[in-house]
């Protein structure tokens, strides 16, 4: 039993390091030392007779056999998670810690909501939540789940939709009562408030009853990858902003803020769950996005998928 239980350790680290190519990386995720994986390295290799890696101080390369055993392991791993989170689904409820990865904005206004009823309903799973605007490396940052905003092509991940969230156009009041937009074509000619990577220097846009499209040049004398400081900007009058209605709704209500062109939205963005493919998903993980689909189906302009 005890040989067994060591193989399936050793198998476990020996994924960590390849997936990540980094000692110090795979002895982060799994919560121990870098001296620890470097001998649990040694030991399977010794265990099996053959080379599976080639490290430097600043490379780690899998040989032809290491590339080998990574493939086989992969398959063997999610057969024993499905198998060991099958059992303790069985048993009562998903367990074990879930780390999640998502935008300031979305997490402050929405995954929160979702962490909230999460953890009523399955209280026996950990949850650990980070915020950040930029791209996330979800195997180099050892995430189980990224609830992105917009949609890539990458194949090496694997993604569950949630849905659209539509968007408006937006100015201060002050700021609308200056500057008169009768047509997409007037946009060009003043400022935008620019957010990275969603508004940029071209402006894809529809009519709300979608009979009309256009792409409309825009400057942005001001651009941040932050939603809220987008939004704040806009506030103090640098410019119009793509806002999302659950943003914005508020203050359009009470007069702070202007719709522009209130006839056109902007194309939807999408929200979109994200995790490595090919690899077994938890039940936790799942159960998750569910409870977070539940969360945004009340969201005004939210279309969920």
């Amino acid at each position: 039993m005890t040989a067994k239980l060591d193989r399936l350790q050793l198998i476990t680290t020996f994924l960590a390091v390849a997936e990540r190519r980094s000692l110090s990386a795979a002895a982060r995720a799994l919560g121990t030392t870098q001296p620890t994986v470097s001998r649990r390295l040694r030991d399977l290799e010794q265990l099996l007779n053959a080379r599976l890696a080639t490290r430097s101080t600043h490379r780690f390369d899998l040989t032809a056999e290491g590339e080998e055993l990574q493939r086989r392991a992969v398959a063997w791993a999610d057969a024993w998670n499905e198998w060991e989170d099958a059992l303790k689904v069985s048993a009562g409820l998903p367990k074990g810690k879930l780390s999640l990865i998502g935008p300031h904005a979305y997490g402050h206004a929405f995954l929160m909501d979702a962490v909230r009823l999460f953890r009523e309903r399955y209280p026996q799973v950990e949850v650990e939540l980070r915020l950040t605007d930029r791209p996330v490396d979800i195997v180099g940052q050892a995430c189980d789940c990224w609830i992105r905003v917009g949609s890539s092509a990458d194949q090496s991940l694997h993604v569950r939709p949630i849905g659209r969230m539509r968007r408006v156009l937006v100015a201060s009041t002050a700021f609308a009562a200056r500057h008169r937009v009768r047509a997409p074509e007037d946009l060009s000619s003043l400022p935008f408030v620019g957010l990275i990577p969603y508004v940029m220097d071209r402006l894809p846009m529809h009519t709300q009853d979608q009979t009309e499209r256009r792409t409309v040049p825009i400057r942005t004398p001001f651009t941040t990858d932050g939603l809220l400081a987008s939004y704040r900007a806009m506030l103090e009058g640098l410019g119009i902003a793509a806002s999302a209605r659950w943003l914005c709704g508020p203050d359009i209500a009470s007069g702070r803020v202007k719709r522009i062109l209130p006839k056109w939205e902007l194309e939807p963005i999408a929200i979109e769950a994200v995790s490595v493919a090919g690899r077994f998903r938890p039940a936790r993980i799942n159960a998750f996005i569910d409870v977070l689909c539940e969360v945004m189906a009340g969201v005004e302009g939210f279309d969920p998928a």
